[in-house]
């Protein structure tokens, strides 16, 4: 028997929503650790918010820049984040976030809207593309990246400690602060 389609929606919602989550914390600690994404998040300036979400009301990311770090945070209707990412549909959403369509290919293949500043946006590319290097096995990152970075093992084992470490803690702390 297979599951009925509400319910493989509903799953793949939570899971887009957990992946969502996993970007966010694992985007704040690396932007502690790793040299790489410090100097791409460093020239944003303070107050820089970014917003990564399905289309139309589905699960979302929003990230801040306040005190030279970035952090996730709740977004607000009234403002307009700087960038905003927003994927077509919840299918779109569910194959890049799990690996089986790199975010280049989606944006090729007109499964995602960027709206707000270029140059800015090209840096969180490259911020989302070292997180997946060090985050991500190489076979994974291979098949979904343009150009798969050259990085140590030591670099990827130790950076993907630390990266988990901070997801582990942003979710914990995050239930023990509601």
């Amino acid at each position: 028997m297979t599951p009925s389609l509400p319910v493989i929606w509903r799953i793949k919602r939570l899971y887009v929503r957990f992946m969502l989550a996993f970007i966010g914390h694992g985007l704040a600690k690396a932007c502690r650790t790793d040299k790489l994404i410090q100097q791409e998040i460093e020239s944003l300036p303070d107050g820089f918010t970014f917003s990564m979400s399905v289309m139309p009301r589905g699960p979302c990311l929003y990230m801040k820049k306040s005190d030279g770090r970035i952090k996730p945070g709740r977004k607000n209707s009234e403002t307009k984040p700087d960038v905003d990412i927003q994927f077509k549909h919840l299918a779109h959403a569910f194959n890049t976030l799990s690996f089986l369509e790199g975010t280049t290919d989606a944006f090729a293949r007109e499964r995602m809207v960027v709206d707000g500043d270029l140059s800015a946006s090209m840096k969180l590319v490259r911020c989302f593309e070292r997180l997946e290097a060090i985050a991500l096995p190489r076979f994974i990152g291979r098949k979904i990246m343009r150009h798969y970075p050259e990085i140590s093992l030591t670099e990827k084992l130790m950076g993907a400690v630390q990266i988990y470490l901070g997801v582990f803690a942003g979710f914990v702390m995050g239930v023990f602060a509601k």
